[in-house]
């Protein structure tokens, strides 16, 4: 405990940007969960376009989203195909 899962349209990242990522989201939840380093687990999945309505947005934010602490505010739409 905690984990974190993170979900994304696919990018490259490199080593350092992964390592940076890592350090930041950990230091932010153990401060948050009053953890320790070794207890937070992160999951990265890249998620294609095509495939992001149907796998992410609408079983993630539409029907959990009483779960989001944080709202999406697209800067691009929302793939139309994919939704049912």
């Amino acid at each position: 405990m905690p984990h974190v899962s993170i979900r994304h349209w696919p990018r490259t990242f490199t080593d350092a940007e992964k390592a940076d990522l890592v350090a930041a989201l950990t230091e932010t939840i153990t401060k948050g969960f009053g953890c320790e380093p070794g207890a937070v687990s992160i999951a990265v999945e890249a998620v294609e376009r095509s495939r992001w309505v149907a796998e992410v947005h609408v079983p993630e934010l539409e029907k959990r989203a009483h779960l989001l602490w944080k709202q999406p505010n697209y800067s691009e739409p929302v793939p139309t195909e994919g939704r049912s």
